[in-house]
């Protein structure tokens, strides 16, 4: 096995420093990676702020400090109620 391993690592070494890898690599991260990652994070965005000021909300109402099973329940379901409606729409 340690054969096979240290085959293995040379191997992703030399491409690795292979500049014309590199180059490609830049590239698929530059035009196609970075494109994606940025439409999903804009795509989600605005429903990690409505669960954030819903979760401030049921923060304010239940006080977490001094209640928290009840907070962890409202927010729990809450996150339930809004997947199972997205799934009824579907």
């Amino acid at each position: 096995m340690p054969i096979l391993r240290n085959l293995i690592f040379r191997a992703a070494r030399r491409i690795a420093a292979d500049e014309r890898i590199q180059k490609k690599a830049a590239e698929t991260y530059h035009d196609e990676i970075k494109p994606r990652a940025e439409a999903a994070w804009l795509a989600t965005k605005p429903r990690i702020d409505k669960t954030r000021d819903d979760i401030k909300k049921i923060a304010q109402e239940t006080k977490p400090a001094e209640e928290p099973a009840q907070f962890a329940g409202r927010a729990v379901r809450r996150v339930l109620d809004e997947f199972t409606s997205e799934k009824s729409k579907k």
